[in-house]
């Protein structure tokens, strides 16, 4: 039997998701009911609430057997979470959740609440760099690499493609951020994720609302992978962009960063640059933005990648 009562969505999880798939989500979400009861059942879960995050999935506080806390995400991306399950799996640390149950065939997957839990974006706090290096190297050490994952090429196309479609939802963005400007983060991007270098598991969507407060014994704890085989400098970009008011604040917390994971200052920074313009472009559609905050990454954009 269904061991919750049935769960009612909000609005806000309905828009992210058909922001992402389009339209043709609806259907998928009338049948979303059905397969959640068919899954407390065989899992044996009390679904709880839903979590207002994430625009691949809808993700749910639950507890197994009405005691154990764990999140639950359903999504109409079998593939993604596929990877997802299995990049979980093999991390076997105590900076990413355990798994506890999946099923490809209807897009779900059952982890571990982390406790407290409380994500980067959310506290506002800028962790300390030390913690943040012994999350990447937990990660990109503990990982196994397969060929079946994605390669950082694929992803970073993705990446500037999906950003890109903001230029097409306010025009008015290409009198901030140049999309010459962009454009050239993206082929400097490309050419970097072509280069010789170390290849490892990477997360591969390391921002700071996957990041969450493991509490004194666990630390920093990352969720919500979308894991690709690549350079390892890649997965620091985010947070090294996040929250600083220019880009000096990013070269100085490159070369911090640097001896805490093994990777070079230089190569960290080469990827902040390939990346600057998508940062400035995500800091100019945000509702409230600082103009120099915005011509710093677009000046870090425009000067770099041209004799690399």
């Amino acid at each position: 039997m269904n061991r919750s009562p049935a769960l009612a969505l909000d609005d806000g999880v309905r828009r992210r998701l058909t922001l992402r798939f389009g339209e043709a989500i609806e259907p998928w979400f009338d049948t979303l009911p059905a397969v959640l009861s068919s899954l407390a059942e065989r899992w044996q879960l009390t679904l709880d609430s839903t979590i207002p995050r994430g625009s691949v999935s809808v993700v749910i506080r639950c507890r197994v057997r009405a005691t154990l806390p764990a999140v639950l995400k359903v999504t109409p991306d079998h593939n993604r979470l596929a990877y997802e399950a299995a990049a979980l799996d093999i991390w076997q640390t105590v900076h990413a959740p355990s798994v506890l149950a999946v099923d490809e065939s209807v897009g779900a997957l059952l982890i571990e609440a982390i406790d407290p839990g409380t994500a980067l974006v959310e506290s506002l706090a800028y962790p300390a760099i030390e913690r943040l290096g012994e999350l990447l190297t937990a990660l990109h050490t503990t990982g196994v690499m397969e060929s079946s994952y994605p390669s950082l090429a694929d992803r970073v196309a993705y990446l500037f493609d999906s950003s890109a479609k903001l230029y097409l939802q306010n025009p008015a963005l290409d009198d901030l951020v140049p999309r010459e400007v962009y454009e050239r983060g993206r082929q400097f991007a490309l050419r970097l994720a072509g280069q010789s270098a170390p290849i490892v598991l990477l997360h591969g969507d390391f921002t700071p609302s996957n990041i969450l407060d493991g509490g004194e014994s666990r630390g920093l704890v990352a969720i919500d992978p979308a894991p690709c085989l690549g350079d390892p400098a890649f997965d620091a970009v985010d947070l090294l962009c996040w929250q600083a008011d220019n880009t000096d604040v990013v070269a100085a917390r490159a070369e911090r960063l640097a001896p805490a994971t093994g990777l070079k200052a230089a190569r960290l920074l080469d990827w902040c640059t390939a990346f600057a313009g998508m940062t400035a472009l995500d800091i100019a559609d945000s509702s409230v933005h600082s103009r120099a905050r915005i011509q710093s990454f677009v000046a870090l954009a425009a000067g770099g990648g041209s004799d690399r």
